[in-house]
């Protein structure tokens, strides 16, 4: 009889085997290996332990499934604490499972590093930790990791937090800890030493902010320096400047420029040069216009600062080269009253050079600067010397009798004008504009004769 109908179900031909009861084989098997591995785990002999583990493995081999044989048999090692031996057994679990195993060899390294008392042992465990961590990442990222554990344990665990951030090169982290500190008042010079580790320029920036915000401008000068921020030169410039630090704002701004030109920011120099035309600082302007590429003008704010000076035979000589032969020509004409003013300029910075110096010092108990009581008195009885106050408003009445015989085009007068204005004494004695005399002589006080 003819049977139709067989259905997929039915295994009677040789050698097929029904799937329900290959699962349920496997299963067995499965028990039994790890069982063997459990026996395994607590057999003191190690000849008898490794066959125990041998013939578990060799199951898993019959099931074709010997990397996950090798990752049991590394967890079995794994909990009983013997991470050496598991990480050996899960190298051979695969490389689809390295990450995995080798971050929870490296992070139980890590947790026993931090229980371990002995120093050596706890180096030992993090070397280890870096090691499996860096295999199964990147160094890098392995540093950051320790360093993070480091950073969850508190401000007391920072330096060590920062050791690794530093090899991680983990500039956020770096940063992160030295805004911490900042947050601190007594912490800031921890922030700034913290903020300085990795040697790059925000660090150096950030450090020098710290101590610019706190108004300590030597402090944050030396940072902003050593890390080449231009951001800070600009902002202590402005300081230099709002003290009338003429000598130093320059210097500063020689500093500022000169890293503009590595740059190729001629505007940015050139912006500063006009700023320097503005405030008559002659001597910067002929600097920043060299810079520039531009001669005349180099050399026409260089005769402009020789007649600060009223050095005007050296100024003379500039001009007639860079093409100001009306300057040039006035000078000539007017050459033996320049000269006495000339005169009239060097005595005047005798005199300055007479005037007592005032010591000055911060107070311990306030913090406040002040003067010496002492050398206040003494420059007080100075310019209160009916002799001191006649020699020096002689020679500003000098300088007025002089102003008014030059002849020639207004800025030659501007500039000889400018030259004297630089003492205080002819501020407060002359006509700001013309010299003629703005306080006579019977009305002589201390205050217009100080310098």
């Amino acid at each position: 009889m003819l049977i139709l109908g067989v259905t997929s179900t039915t295994y009677s031909q040789k050698g097929k085997t029904n799937p329900a009861n290959a699962a349920q084989l496997n299963q067995k098997k499965l028990a039994k290996a790890n069982t063997t591995i459990a026996q395994a785990m607590k057999e003191k002999d190690k000849g008898k332990q490794g066959e125990l583990i041998n013939s578990a493995l060799e199951i898993y081999r019959e099931m074709k499934m010997f990397k996950e044989g090798n990752i049991a048999v590394g967890d079995a090692f794994y909990n009983k604490g013997d991470l050496k031996t598991a990480d050996r057994f899960y190298a051979k679990g695969g490389k689809e499972n390295k990450t995995e195993t080798k971050d929870k060899i490296g992070k139980a390294y890590l947790e026993d590093a931090f229980k371990e008392p002995d120093p050596k042992l706890q180096k030992k465990a993090f070397d280890n930790a870096f090691k499996a961590l860096s295999k199964a990442y990147t160094p890098a990222e392995a540093n950051r990791m320790i360093g993070n554990e480091f950073f969850d344990m508190g401000m007391d665990y920072y330096p060590q937090a920062l050791g690794y951030y530093e090899k991680a090169g983990y500039n956020e982290g770096v940063y992160l800890i030295g805004d911490l500190y900042a947050s601190k008042p007594e912490n800031i010079e921890q922030a700034a030493v913290t903020y300085v580790i990795l040697k790059q320029r925000e660090g150096y920036k950030k450090a020098g902010d710290l101590y610019y915000n706190k108004s300590d401008l030597v402090k944050a000068m030396e940072y902003y320096a050593t890390g080449g921020v231009i951001e800070g030169y600009q902002k202590f410039a402005v300081e230099l400047k709002k003290a009338d630090k003429l000598k130093e704002y320059n210097t500063v701004i020689e500093i500022v420029t000169d890293t503009l030109r590595k740059r190729n920011d001629m505007d940015g120099i050139s912006e500063y040069a006009v700023q320097a035309e503005r405030d008559n600082n002659y001597v910067l302007a002929s600097s920043l216009y060299g810079k520039l590429g531009n001669p005349k003008l180099e050399k026409q704010y260089t005769a402009y600062n020789l007649m600060m000076g009223l050095e005007v035979i050296p100024a003379k000589e500039i001009f007639k080269v860079n093409g100001n032969e009306d300057l040039a020509e006035d000078i000539d004409r007017n050459i033996k009253v320049l000269t006495d003013m000339q005169q009239s300029l060097f005595v005047l910075r005798e005199l300055d050079k007479t005037v007592p110096k005032v010591a000055s010092k911060v107070n311990p108990n306030t913090g406040v600067l002040e003067y010496d009581k002492n050398d206040l008195k003494l420059r007080s009885q100075h310019y209160g010397n009916p002799a001191t106050q006649k020699s020096i408003a002689d020679v500003v009445y000098g300088v007025s009798a002089n102003y008014a015989k030059l002849k020639g085009n207004a800025k030659i007068l501007g500039l000889v004008r400018e030259a004297m204005l630089k003492f205080k004494p002819v501020k407060n004695i002359l006509d700001n504009y013309d010299f003629t005399k703005k306080i006579i002589a019977i009305n002589i006080t201390p205050a217009a004769v100080t310098f």
